[in-house]
């Protein structure tokens, strides 16, 4: 009977634990706010539940759900540095925010370890590049990155690693300057207004990513605005190469 047991928890554990096909876990230096955004992404079905190692610094986790009969959306919490995934069919994506940097000019370093308890056959490191670094460099643990544009402009240095096997450990890494202390989006707005005085970085307290009731209709209102200021930033810099 024991035996019995025993097999029972031992096949659950492994197929709760089954491979991820596709995952791609992307950093955000300072994009919206003075810190950095972490990004997982991946399709599931409403059985499998995977595991990952999170850092003890993470500032808030926001899990969302998509799929063509729901969507879900909720802050969630981290117990004992591991977050499990949710059983439900669709496309997962998990933000981890980190309260990392101060909102000074100067350097800017980071380091993240990535680590799952899960096979992952294709593992895809992305690294968005801030608008205003200078010198910015990265590093996925010794993968090949390339530089990549996408639809709305923003820069990637990306990377795939095939068949990752469970616990090893990838170390992400960044490094740059950054000459005002700006985010990516105060950037771009304060390039869009060429005779404007730049305006000092805003406060903590007005980043929308730390508050519990948190909507997909400020996040949509969101990101209309940043495909519109990164319209207007790359107008800008097309006029300053033809001048």
């Amino acid at each position: 009977m024991k035996k019995i047991i025993f097999f029972i928890l031992f096949s659950g554990s492994i197929f709760g634990q089954s491979i991820i096909d596709t995952l791609s876990v992307t950093v955000y230096p300072e994009f919206s706010y003075p810190g950095v955004a972490i990004e997982y992404k991946f399709d599931t079905d409403s059985v499998s539940q995977y595991d990952f190692q999170i850092p003890s610094g993470i500032d808030s986790v926001l899990y969302t759900i998509s799929s063509d009969e729901s969507e879900f959306e909720k802050i969630v919490e981290i117990n004992d540095n591991t977050l499990t995934t949710i059983k439900q069919s669709g496309n997962h994506t998990i933000y981890l925010f980190l309260e990392k940097f101060i909102k000074d000019p100067g350097p800017r370093d980071f380091l993240y370890l990535f680590e799952s308890a899960a096979d992952v056959d294709a593992l895809i490191f992305s690294f968005q590049v801030p608008f205003a670094a200078k010198d910015f460099l990265a590093d996925a643990g010794g993968i090949k990155l390339e530089k990549i544009r996408d639809q709305n402009g923003l820069t990637f240095m990306q990377g795939i690693d095939s068949n990752y096997s469970k616990f090893g450990k990838k170390a992400l890494f960044f490094s740059y300057y950054n000459p005002h202390g700006f985010t990516s989006i105060q950037y771009a707005a304060n390039i869009s207004t060429e005779n404007t005085p730049l305006e000092p970085p805003t406060t903590a307290s007005e980043r929308f990513i730390r508050y519990p009731f948190l909507t997909w209709e400020p996040m949509a209102i969101f990101l209309l605005l940043t495909l519109v200021l990164v319209f207007l930033y790359e107008l800008s810099n097309r006029k300053e190469k033809n001048n």
